[in-house]
């Protein structure tokens, strides 16, 4: 906690260049500021011999809608300009500009060599979910409880979540590490007597969104056609709005309202209620 009141510190004290949001602190300074806000990480690979790299700064990185969008983000300005080999081989580049996007563990979501222009800075920093507090904080449960169910049901929940808020790859990168969370929460479940059904019904109804998330909606119809017919009514509204959006998403409309009706009908439909018609509008 120290280190990360005294990072914070560190940038409340530095004046920004009025041409770049780039912060000049540490890879590891900047994991730590990503961890507290919950945000991920801009690495921008540059060197002042590079022209390509200056005409990025005079021509996105200084654009005002790119730096309102780099406001979700630590951003972070990895100088190459006299250790070029050492930076490119740890960081597996061939060459600069290039950006790579992490989030604060280090995980790589994103990355590209060569010029960027503002719309494609853009396109790609939209994709990013804006807080992330909820999956770094069931991360580090999870690191720590290792063999709690908890632990692992709720890290799979809440990088679920942020799958929803992002788009893209990354959406899909969100999902698959929330499967894999849900998954070590059933491997834990399996081994419990007394197994609650609708516990069970829930952890395979949010892997088989995570499938809907990452753009497999009729693998989504195929794995919801082996699940029970009855389902325990607190899991209705969930099955509804995940056969409804994967209807939706294979140009079946007829269905998809038929699916929209029975999720206003279902108990505790709340949630997905909102999130299937934020979807359906986007």
């Amino acid at each position: 906690m120290r280190h990360i009141l005294a990072v914070v510190c560190l940038i409340s004290s530095i004046q920004l260049s009025a041409q770049t949001q780039f912060m000049p602190i540490s890879v590891a300074q900047a994991r730590e500021l990503a961890t507290a806000q919950g945000s991920f990480i801009v690495l921008d690979f540059y060197a002042t011999w590079c022209g390509p790299c200056t005409r990025m700064d005079m021509d996105t990185w200084s654009q005002p809608e790119v730096q309102a969008a780099q406001q979700s983000f630590v951003n972070v300005r990895v100088d190459a300009t006299t250790n070029t080999a050492a930076i490119l081989q740890q960081y597996n580049l061939k060459g600069i500009p290039a950006l790579i996007i992490q989030d604060a563990d280090g995980k790589e979501y994103f990355r590209r060599m060569g010029l960027m222009t503002t719309q494609e800075v853009l396109s790609v920093l939209a994709d990013f979910p804006t807080d992330m507090r909820g999956p770094y904080a069931a991360d580090y449960v999870a690191r720590d409880q290792p063999a709690a169910f908890n632990s692992h049901f709720l890290r799979g929940r809440h990088c679920q979540q942020a799958a929803r808020a992002a788009s893209g790859s990354v959406r899909g990168k969100l999902a698959t590490t929330s499967t894999d969370a849900l998954e070590e929460a059933s491997a834990i479940l399996s081994e419990k007597s007394d197994i609650p059904i609708s516990l069970q019904e829930r952890i395979d109804l949010m892997v088989i969104e995570n499938l809907l998330l990452r753009g497999r909606s009729k693998k989504v119809l195929k794995e919801l056609a082996f699940l029970d017919a009855e389902l325990d009514a607190k899991n209705e509204a969930l099955a509804c709005y995940i056969r409804g959006l994967a209807y939706h998403h294979t140009n079946r409309p007829e269905l998809a309202d038929e699916c929209y009706s029975a999720l206003r009908e279902a108990v505790d439909n709340a949630e997905y209620l909102a999130l299937y018609e934020a979807t359906v509008r986007e």
